[in-house]
C-alpha cells in the first residue's frame, strides 16, 4: 500500500534531535528506530511529571505488533536501544518494567518509580549534558508556546544565528517580563546582535529593549 502524503492538518510532534544525526550512526538495526520513535510518541500522549510507558503498553501496542512482529522481536528491539543508551528501563516493585528516555531529566525522576536497570556494559553517557543548554525546540514548548512547522523553520533560523546561550537567556527574560512570544524574543536577540550583549561581569544584568518599545 502507498502512502498518499501528509494532510495539510498533519500534527507535528518534537524528537530529540540526536535522532537525525548520531543516533543514525548508532543504531544499526531499523527495529531500534521503530521501537524509539513509538515510545517516544507513546510518551508524549502522557502528562505529568512523571511520564513512561510500561511493558505492557509496549507489548500491547498493535503498531508494533505490525511493524515488528513477534513479542520476541519487540523484547530484542527494546534490548538494543536500552544497551545502547537511547532508552531507560526502570524495574518497578510489583509492577512491570516501565521505558523513559535516557535524558538528564528523566534519570532524575526515575528513582520515583523504580530503580534504573544497567548492563554489564560502562553505562552510555545520557542524550542531554550537563551545563549544555536546552534544545531549542523543547525550550520554545516549555515557557512560550506550541511548536508549528512555521515556527520550527524561525527556530533553525535563529539556531543558526545566534548563541544557544544567547537564546535561553532571551526567553528566559521574556518569561520574566511576562512577554511569552517569539516576537519579544527574536527583538532581544536582534538588539543584541546588533549593539552587544553587555559581558562585563560587574553583575549588572544583560541589556535588552524597554517593552514599550518592542511591541
Amino acid at each position: 500500500m502507498t502512502f498518499k502524503g501528509f494532510p495539510r492538518s498533519v500534527r507535528y510532534l518534537p524528537v530529540p534531535a540526536p535522532m537525525f544525526g548520531p543516533l543514525l550512526e548508532q543504531i544499526k538495526d531499523a527495529s531500534g528506530f521503530i521501537i524509539t520513535l513509538r515510545i517516544i510518541w507513546m510518551l508524549q500522549q502522557k502528562k505529568g511529571r512523571l511520564r513512561y510507558v510500561s511493558s505492557e503498553e509496549v507489548f500491547g501496542d498493535k503498531i508494533l505488533s505490525n511493524a515488528l512482529g513477534s513479542k520476541e522481536a519487540i523484547q530484542n528491539s527494546i534490548n538494543m536501544v536500552v544497551k545502547g543508551g537511547i532508552l531507560l528501563q526502570i524495574r518497578r516493585e510489583n509492577a512491570s518494567d516501565a521505558f523513559m528516555l535516557n535524558s538528564e531529566s528523566d534519570r532524575e525522576i526515575a528513582s520515583d518509580i523504580g530503580s534504573i536497570y544497567e548492563s554489564n556494559d560502562q553505562p552510555p553517557d545520557p542524550w542531554e549534558i550537563e551545563n549544555t543548554p536546552p534544545e531549542i525546540y523543547s525550550l520554545y514548548e516549555q515557557n512560550i508556546g506550541i511548536l508549528t512547522p512555521i515556527m520550527s523553520e524561525k527556530l533553525t533560523e535563529a539556531e543558526d544565528k545566534y548563541p544557544a546561550g544567547w537564546i535561553k537567556e532571551a526567553v528566559g527574560i521574556a518569561v520574566e517580563q511576562n512577554r511569552r512570544s517569539w516576537a519579544y524574543v527574536s527583538r532581544i536577540l536582534e538588539r543584541w546582535d546588533m549593539e552587544g550583549r553587555d559581558e562585563s561581569g560587574d553583575g549588572k544584568p544583560p541589556r535588552y529593549p524597554k517593552i514599550d518599545r518592542l511591541l
